[in-house]
């Protein structure tokens, strides 16, 4: 007896050769919205296009699908990910999905949970020998594996390339901008009991160590640099804003998640890439719908 993922893998293949041979709205329909429930979660279309056996079928549905099912189940995905019942957004599903927004075709959501994995495996031994209560000690040995050993920074050079937003990508080159460097932080954090969070702050993203009475700031686009509650509140004086707390409140997974799409959004409207930009305001809508909904 087949298992039961080589089951599904068959039917997902079925469907995609019924894709090429299916012409009315109504069926073809039928076919799209079986298969983006099939699929998992994350993964492209292409890793199942390209297991299928006829070479024609695979022609067509690279050349005249691929790309309209890729964005179908990009929009599917999201929309499921939204329905979560949880209080929040599950923050590393949600930046996997921007991530899949660029070209890497290959990546999954399991791969690069175990990316993250493999990153934070040998932090978690070495908070082990810092006693949970000195936050001094565990901040200092973060900052020092993260930024030193394994080299992360802000991309300073080309600040404004979309890739920076692309957890997949900041993983690999070792590179981010604000937000993404912070998520990456906060991703690496839940694996070895960090209490970091994200802060909103205009204009630069930074993290927020709280536990017990202590609290810190960090500003992982600039080496994980300290930074006291004076520093930010001066930093929002230099912004031309009121030099509020509440500008520094732990931020929502949400709220994350909006302002990597804005940066994304405002990048390509800027290239004058318009279909990108449809693309990206149509996740930005699920987004927002999930708020109203909230």
């Amino acid at each position: 007896m087949p298992a039961r993922g080589d089951e599904k893998r068959q039917e997902i293949e079925f469907l995609l050769s019924c894709l090429v041979d299916t012409e009315g709205p109504d069926s073809r329909a039928v076919v799209l919205e079986r298969l983006l429930f099939l699929i998992p979660f994350g993964h492209h279309p292409s890793l199942y296009v390209e297991q299928l056996n006829d070479p024609g079928v695979r022609l067509i549905l690279r050349e005249q699908y691929l790309r309209f099912l890729n964005e179908l189940k990009l929009r599917h995905d999201l929309k499921k990910l939204m329905e979560d019942p949880r209080l929040d957004v599950d923050l590393e599903r949600g930046a996997f999905l921007i991530s899949r927004l660029g070209e890497d075709m290959e990546i999954t959501p399991e791969q690069f949970r175990d990316a993250l994995d493999e990153i934070a495996d040998p932090l978690r031994e070495t908070l082990a020998a810092n006693p949970a209560q000195d936050h001094e000690e565990r901040i200092a040995a973060f900052r020092q594996f993260l930024f030193v050993e394994q080299r992360f920074s802000g991309n300073t050079d080309n600040y404004y390339d979309p890739q920076n937003s692309f957890l997949t990508h900041v993983l690999e080159r070792r590179m981010g901008i604000p937000v993404s460097l912070s998520v990456l932080c906060m991703l690496i954090g839940q694996r070895v009991d960090l209490p970091l969070y994200g802060v909103n702050l205009p204009g630069h993203f930074i993290l927020k160590y709280s536990a017990d009475d202590y609290v810190i700031y960090l500003d992982p686009f600039n080496d994980g640099n300290l930074l006291s509650e004076n520093d930010c509140l001066n930093f929002l004086v230099r912004q031309g804003l009121e030099p509020s707390s509440v500008y520094l409140a732990r931020t929502s997974s949400l709220t994350i998640l909006k302002r990597m799409y804005r940066n994304l959004i405002n990048y390509h409207s800027a290239c004058g890439n318009v279909r990108m930009e449809k693309i990206l305001r149509q996740h930005f809508s699920i987004l927002e719908n999930h708020s109203i909904r909230s």
